[in-house]
Formats: structure tokens, C-alpha cells, sequence
């Protein structure tokens, strides 16, 4: 169909085109079809061409109703989601002057919203305003007042206006008219109900609906949508419970970890207008999956892990099942961009499912806070709200601050991101963030709100009453134009004490035993006897199934000596201070003393952790603490007397020199070394000659401290002490 506005017309082919128009819409009217209201304006205007002096003079005082066509600036109010409104001069011509006009454009039907998106705008600069205005009557609040040429965008009617409709005032002066404006009237579609549903899993859940599978197992999800009007183009993610989610109706999915997690399919339709990623459903499938693990294999173990050839041991095995506990990761959401929409909201949800389903909020103190990590270069044009499972809602933020950033803003016309800072809403907080600090940040540097923990807008008291399991979400309304921003991420803190939802479930053993083995002599029960036939590694397997039908193995290795080996002493420890009782030992081919046994036999009381070569020897009281045979300490590491043995080259390197009294001229002296472990690196005795005595041959030795016991069995000297190699 031709346009009657079309600029290829001649003005006579558009007045005969457009009274054409006319009486078609008169013949439709009595095919009672439904078209809708419009008042044409017949005010006088500064310069009128013939064709408009025509048309006002055939429709005035005509009111008559149109399905979609263009609708000039007036006074009244019209319902209508289609056409373009344009200034009193139409498509062609300039507005007039002195004009005053009010226009008020509600939509069609009851969840609709009035959008305005301007195409073409152009007027006196501060001179001739249009003030657009959120609701049915210029007493509503004023979304932007608009001269000049800089384009306005979209305009949205906000949630927050009950009657969704937009009141627009124009007023001219006398002097200039310019060509205008031409904006498209839409309204928003209102969300349709959406139900997730479950088609089918595998493997088939049991009888209680539950899933059960092992770690690593394949698990198909299927699912769908129920639409109230259509699901074409409709987006499907699987919240796995694990922090990690899958794409499409039909997904194949695993878990590396052990534990009890709620499977969820979050639905978003193609319906932007009132939420960017779309329209969500509202309920959750809370399919549960249990990932069994392993036993506790603690206690399966060899009664002797190394035997003398020849020898035989038992090894028992011990198995107890996992508990498997509810795995309630921390809601993550994801990035979020604002872009410029005067009355466009965008939401951010995540889905809580921590908590027993019947749970609600009792009491505001139950949310510790509300944060997000955000970035944006206009404050002033950002409403905040929480909105919870069932719809209750709480202002968290009221535009403030006109120009002020939230964190980093890149206020540079680009869609570049800036650096988001972390802004917390909590009913423990004193200041609303309106009236917190500023500093600067940003590209460029302005004044940017502190980043900080503030009062919400709105009491918390409002959520009183919601489900605490159920998508949560962050709304946020940008009433301005020109600006933008993200959220990054977003979090909602409960109270820990709240009572998770009790999801454990402990998976019973089935069957346990122990694999055939030809040098198993004995079995008794989960008790075996081993006796290998040949000298190396021996490995007996341990194995259990679960009633998920998981199997789990344990394996003990077992290590015969070769034949001939001598096997080696042990001393008891009883005291467990690192020395041994010499007058209590065993033997065993282990190079790895036995529990409660070490290397060494140099302890003199091994029912006192406290004496023992080691330690400080108090002279006098009769108890000789260090073991070196008397009461007191016979040396000092730092000072010796002309009488005492001295320790030169102490840390040492290859050697070390003792100063002996002379008194020990002529006399055999026996010098051990012993590692930190008892065992002796060097043991021999040596002639006590003038100068001392030379300890040689200790390069071999690995950087470690050490001890170095000097004796004489014929005058009852035993000395002990700490020396470090270098």
C-alpha cells in the first residue's frame, strides 16, 4: 500500500490519498473493526500549506478512530501500540509556534507498556521543550526534558508506573520552528508463563525420583517448556549444582566430586522487553543426583608391610561408606551489560537451593547483605531492586548522585568495560549509599561513590515472607538516556546458621572381599594371611561394591627381603621422644622401624620424654637428664674449662678437632656420630694424642644436624652433643 505520506506525492495526490483513507476508515467502521481513537489538531500554525488548510477544514471537530496510523502532537489521550507520533507539522512539514499540547499514550492491553524510540529529532535549542513524563499526567515524574538535535532514544513507560502509559507536553515559542520529531509507539510484550519441565533422565531415577550413579557416569538430561504463547527461539540452561551449567534441552553430563546436587533448567524466551536476557520460567524441577564415592579404606592395611624371606603376615581390610553430603555451591551470576534505555530494565538472577523448599525469610537479619561488583557512568539514572523468588521486591538504590560513577566507569561513548567495585546492601549498615563519600575513579577521573556496605533504599522487611529456594534477582531500571555499564557479578549473603535443606544420604557396601591370590593361605572373613613365595613386591586387592553398583578397590603392597638378609634391631620408644630403651629391641628386615620403635638405643629412661640425649642436664639434683652418664653437663658448646672437651669446626665441613684434657693422653677414645634418625655414620676409636683428636672422613655426610657421642669406658666419660655438618 502506498503511503499518503509518501515525499514522491504531489501535495494534491496526498490530500486525495489521504481523504481516500478517510472514507475507507468510515466503511470499516461499520464492519465494526477495531481501529483506534485520534483527535486531529486543528490549531492554527505559523505557515500551512493548502493541502493542510483543506484537511483541517473536512475533519474538524471529527473525533475517529485508526489502526496504525500517524499521529500528529495534540491534546487527549489515546490507547494505541502502533504507529508514529510525530510534531503538529507531520512527516513533511515544521511544528508551529506558540504551541502548548499535551499528549497522553497508554497501551492497548493491562501488562503493556508505552516504548517511545525516537527517530528523527530536531527542535529550538532550549527554546521549543518536549518533557516526556512517566505516567498518565504531567503530575507524574519527569523522565527527560529534550531540546535541540541530540537524539532522545528509547523511551520505556518504568515498572514502577501503574498505568504503563506516557504523557508527552510540547510548547513552542513564536519566533522559530524547526523540522520536528518522528518516534515509533510499541508497547512491551508482558512476560508469558513459563513451566521447565522434565522429559526424561538417564539413567531412570529410583523409586523416590532420585538419581544415583557413580563418579564419571554419563547422566542424559532432557527437558522442555511449557509456553502460555510461544516457546520459538526460547534458551535452555541446566544448573548442574555444582557450580557449572550445560546448554540445551538435551545435555550430557557428569561430576568428578562425590556428594548430593540439585539439577535445575532455567528457560528464558525471546521476549526482551522487559528483561535483556529475556522472559524466565517460574518454577524449579529440582531433579536430585547422587555421585557416590569412596569407602574410607582406613584400617586396610599389612600387620608387617617388609618380611624376612620365609616369613608370613595378615592383612585385614577395613571399609566404611562415604556420607555423601549436599552440595549448596554458592550461587554465581554472570556479567551483566546496561546499556542506555530510558525506562529499560535488565536483570541479573541467581538460583538459591541450599534450603528446605518450605523455608522462607522470617526475619531481615536472616540476609547479611546484598553485594554486587558493578561499574557505571550515570548513578543518577540506575533504580536498584532485589527481587525475590515470589516477586517481592526492595529498592536497594533510588537514583542519586546525577553524574556520579559506580567504580571505574568508561564514560568514553565506547562499550568497553570499566573496572567494577564491590557495593554491599545490609539492614546492619547506617548510611544510604545517596549520601556515601565519593573519590575519584573512572575514565576520565569524576566523583565516584566509595565502595562500601550502605542501607538499602528500602527496608529488607518487604522480603519478609519469600521463599528462600528460587531464582533471586537483581532489576535494574535506567530511566536516562546516554549512559551505560555492567554488573560483573552478584551474590546474596544468608545467615550461615540457616538450616540447609538435608539432602545427605550414605550409600551402603554391598559386597567386599579380597582378590585371589595364589600366596593367600588363610582367609577369615576380610582377614587374609600372606605368605609370598619369592623375594621383591607382593600387592593384594581389596574390593567393594556399593548399592549404587560403584566399584571402589584399595590395594596393600607387602615387600619380601631377599634370603640371607640380616634383618635389623629396633629399640622401643615408649616415651616417644626419639631414643630408644637399649634393653628393649626387635628384629626386622624393615630398613623402617616399627610403630613405637626407633634406630637408636641411647636413651637412659624411656618412661620420661624429657631425658634423653637431647636435653639439658641441671647439675646437682641428682639425675643425670641428658644420658652422658653424670649429673650436670660435662661441656659447654661455647666455653669450655682447661679441663673439658672442645668441639672446634662446629658446624662442620669434612672433619672436626676435639681438645682433650691431658689427662686422656695416651688414651683410647670412642667417637660415634649418629643422624637424627639413631643410626650410626660414624663409629670408631681413636689414640688421644697431643692436640686432641682429629675426626676425618666426613664429606660423605649430607648437610643435617647430627650427634656426636665421646667416651671413655675406663674413666666412666660418656659425653653427647648436637653437631650441624655445613
Amino acid at each position: 500500500m502506498t503511503s499518503c505520506k509518501q515525499k514522491s506525492l504531489s501535495e494534491k495526490e496526498r490530500l486525495f490519498c489521504f481523504l481516500d483513507a478517510t472514507i475507507l476508515h468510515f466503511l470499516h467502521l461499520k464492519n465494526k473493526v477495531r481501529y483506534k481513537s485520534l483527535k486531529f489538531s486543528t490549531k492554527a500554525t505559523n505557515s500551512i500549506n493548502p493541502m493542510k488548510k483543506i484537511l483541517s477544514i473536512l475533519l474538524l471537530g471529527i473525533s475517529v478512530s485508526v489502526f496504525g496510523q500517524d499521529i500528529l502532537m495534540q491534546n487527549g489521550t489515546i490507547s494505541t501500540c502502533s504507529g508514529t507520533l510525530y510534531d503538529s507539522g507531520g512527516e513533511n512539514s515544521n511544528y508551529s509556534g506558540n504551541e502548548d499540547y499535551t499528549l497522553t499514550i497508554c497501551p492497548e492491553e493491562t501488562g503493556q507498556r508505552v516504548k517511545l524510540e525516537f527517530i528523527d529529532f530536531e527542535t529550538q535549542l532550549n527554546v521549543d521543550m518536549i518533557t516526556i513524563y512517566d505516567g498518565d499526567s504531567t503530575s507524574e515524574p519527569i523522565i527527560g526534558i529534550f531540546s535541540g538535535n541530540t537524539s532522545i532514544g528509547l523511551i520505556f513507560a518504568s515498572f514502577e508506573n501503574p498505568s504503563s502509559c506516557l504523557t508527552i507536553n510540547f510548547t513552542s515559542n513564536g519566533v522559530e520552528n524547526a523540522s520536528g520529531w518522528a518516534a515509533d509507539i510499541s508497547c512491551t510484550m508482558p512476560c508469558q508463563d513459563i513451566t521447565a519441565v522434565l522429559d526424561s533422565v538417564s539413567p531412570l531415577a529410583n523409586a523416590d525420583g532420585i538419581v544415583e550413579v557413580c563418579i564419571g557416569d554419563n547422566i542424559q538430561l532432557n527437558g522442555n517448556g511449557v509456553f502460555e504463547v510461544d516457546g520459538t527461539g526460547a534458551s535452555y540452561t541446566w544448573d548442574l549444582g555444582d557450580g557449572s551449567t550445560a546448554i540445551g534441552q538435551s545435555v550430557n553430563v557428569s561430576y568428578d566430586e562425590p556428594g548430593v546436587y540439585l539439577v535445575n533448567l532455567d528457560i528464558h524466551d525471546t521476549n526482551m522487553d522487559n528483561y535483556m536476557d529475556g522472559c524466565s520460567n517460574g518454577n524449579a524441577i529440582n531433579q536430585v543426583i547422587r555421585v557416590s564415592g569412596a569407602p574410607d579404606f582406613t584400617g586396610t592395611q599389612a600387620d608387617d608391610n617388609t618380611l624376612c624371606f620365609g616369613d608370613t603376615t595378615t592383612i585385614q581390610g577395613v571399609a566404611d561408606p562415604l556420607l555423601l553430603f549436599y552440595n549448596c555451591p554458592p550461587p554465581e551470576s554472570e556479567v551483566t551489560f546496561l546499556p542506555d534505555g530510558s525506562g529499560a530494565a535488565y536483570s541479573t538472577c541467581i538460583n538459591v537451593t541450599c534450603f528446605d523448599n518450605e523455608a522462607v525469610l522470617t526475619d531481615v537479619s536472616q540476609i547479611l547483605d546484598i553485594c554486587m561488583n558493578i561499574e557505571h557512568s550515570y548513578s543518577g539514572d540506575l533504580d536498584i531492586f532485589i527481587q525475590s523468588p515470589n516477586g517481592q521486591e526492595v529498592r536497594l538504590f533510588d537514583q542519586a548522585g546525577g553524574g556520579t560513577y559506580f567504580g571505574g566507569a568508561n564514560d568514553n561513548e565506547t562499550l568497553d568495560p570499566g573496572i567494577g567495585e564491590d557495593y554491599c546492601f545490609s539492614m546492619n549498615a547506617t548510611t544510604l549509599l545517596a549520601n556515601a563519600p565519593t573519590e575519584l575513579n573512572g575514565n576520565p577521573p569524576r566523583e565516584s561513590w566509595v565502595p562500601g556496605t550502605y542501607l538499602p533504599y528500602e527496608s529488607f522487611d518487604a522480603l519478609l515472607g519469600s521463599p528462600l529456594n528460587g531464582e533471586w534477582c537483581i532489576r535494574i531500571v535506567d530511566n536516562l538516556a546516554i549512559d551505560n555499564g555492567y554488573i560483573f557479578s552478584w551474590e546474596l549473603n544468608f545467615d550461615p546458621s540457616l538450616e540447609l535443606q538435608d539432602y545427605e544420604y550414605t550409600p551402603q557396601i554391598t559386597s567386599q572381599s579380597w582378590d585371589a591370590d595364589s600366596s593367600i593361605t588363610e582367609i577369615n572373613g576380610n582377614i587374609i594371611t600372606v605368605a609370598p613365595g619369592s623375594e621383591g613386591e607382593h600387592c593384594y586387592t581389596y574390593r567393594t561394591v556399593d548399592e549404587f553398583g560403584c566399584e571402589y578397590t584399595k590395594e596393600v603392597c607387602v615387600t619380601m627381603t631377599a634370603e640371607g638378609q640380616a634383618p635389623t634391631t629396633f629399640y622401643e620408644d615408649l616415651d616417644g621422644d626419639g631414643y630408644g630403651d637399649p634393653n628393649s629391641t626387635i628384629e626386622d628386615c624393615s630398613d623402617i622401624p616399627p610403630l613405637g620403635y626407633v634406630v637408636n638405643g641411647l636413651d637412659c629412661d624411656d618412661a620420661n620424654g624429657q631425658i634423653n640425649p637431647d636435653s639439658s642436664d641441671s647439675e646437682g639434683n641428682g639425675v643425670d637428664e641428658n644420658c652422658d652418664g653424670v649429673d650436670g653437663d660435662l661441656l659447654s658448646i661455647d666455653d669450655f674449662s682447661l679441663e673439658s672437651i672442645e668441639i672446634l669446626q662446629n658446624p662442620f665441613n669434612e672433619s672436626i678437632s676435639l681438645n682433650l684434657p691431658e689427662q686422656l693422653l695416651g688414651s683410647k677414645i670412642n667417637i660415634i656420630i649418629y643422624d637424627l634418625n639413631g643410626r650410626k655414620v660414624y663409629n670408631k676409636t681413636h689414640e688421644c694424642l697431643v692436640g686432641g683428636v682429629k675426626v676425618e672422613g666426613l664429606s660423605n655426610l649430607l648437610k643435617a644436624p647430627y650427634f656426636m657421642e665421646v667416651s671413655n669406658d675406663a674413666i666412666g666419660l660418656k659425653v653427647i652433643r648436637k653437631i650441624v655438618k655445613n
